[in-house]
């Protein structure tokens, strides 16, 4: 039975990984396959350091590493996304634009702190200037760090309803946020965004920033001990990220946003290294700091490898 044990979702890039189509040079591995998306290994990866290396949330990661937890990053986004691609809204709540967010109940299905609803937050204060903390945020069941003693601000209102879907499409909350980056509509709700790509392409044009999704994390007592598998995870996860790019055709879909449009616009593909992705993680480090989630500011320098 090999020794180091690896979590990654079956999908996009990290499915090469998986596969062993990009193998892990040097190195004997127990892979964890979850799926398609990764969600079913991020709380073991973050309770338990279940993994040796695994894929895992961003907001999530440094959550966890500012709560105490040893894990460390690895310069590797196996992908990125844009909350209000898949913002979802009743159609009876008044809501056409981002602005008529303001002061709504937004319900995200992941956890006042997970990954979409960070991001979210930063984006609607940072980019279109929405009070975000007149906003009433409603979660459901799932929390992505659950086990985890993260902060919560008081300056923000929050409460717990369960089938937050069922509670969107009767009119308990206005809107909805979920991970996937794309959801399907119906007679009682629609994409705010139907397409997002000009809001995206602004953002990232001021900021040069895209919003991660995932990276991959190692636990710390492993990035001591198997001298070389961090490099070798970087080596592997290049060239699973050039397979990707080189198959994935212009009609698919990256985390609800056209891969063609991604293309036109320059930001596919994007490669791996903080030369690319340092502007990206200090942006969500100061959202998390501002929005209270972490007691300090970090760094990249203490973040990753």
């Amino acid at each position: 039975m090999a020794d180091i044990k690896m979590a990654f979702g079956d999908r996009l890039e990290t499915q090469h990984l998986l596969s062993g189509r990009a193998p892990i040079e040097g190195f004997d591995v127990d892979f964890t396959n979850p799926g398609f998306a990764p969600a079913p290994t991020f709380n073991d990866t973050v309770t338990k350091l279940a993994y040796d290396v695994s894929e895992l949330t961003a907001a999530n990661f440094i959550i966890a590493k500012d709560a105490g937890v040893p894990l460390i990053g690895l310069p590797i986004v196996p992908n990125v996304f844009y909350p209000l691609t898949g913002m979802m809204v009743n159609k009876e709540a008044g809501i056409a634009t981002v602005q008529d967010l303001t002061a709504k109940r937004i319900a995200v299905t992941t956890g006042f702190a997970s990954n979409p609803a960070v991001w979210l937050r930063g984006i609607l204060a940072h980019q279109f200037d929405v009070d975000v903390e007149g906003i009433t945020w409603v979660e459901g069941e799932a929390d992505s760090l659950r086990g985890i003693d993260y902060l919560r601000n008081p300056r923000y209102r929050t409460e717990k309803l369960p089938d937050l879907p069922a509670r969107l499409a009767a009119g308990d909350v206005d809107a909805l946020i979920g991970a996937g980056g794309a959801a399907a509509g119906s007679d009682e709700v629609g994409l705010l965004m139907p397409d997002a790509t000009k809001e995206l392409n602004e953002y990232f044009a001021s900021t040069n920033c895209l919003p991660i999704n995932t990276l991959i994390v190692m636990k710390e007592e492993s990035h001591a001990k198997y001298l070389g598998l961090a490099d070798a995870v970087i080596a592997a996860a290049d060239k699973a990220h050039a397979f990707y790019d080189a198959e994935e055709p212009d009609d698919g879909i990256h985390q609800g946003l056209s891969v063609g449009s991604l293309r036109k616009s320059g930001i596919f593909p994007r490669s791996h290294g903080m030369a690319t992705l340092a502007d990206s993680f200090k942006t969500l480090a100061l959202y998390l700091f501002e929005q209270g989630h972490t007691k300090k500011h970090w760094t990249l320098e203490e973040l990753f490898v």
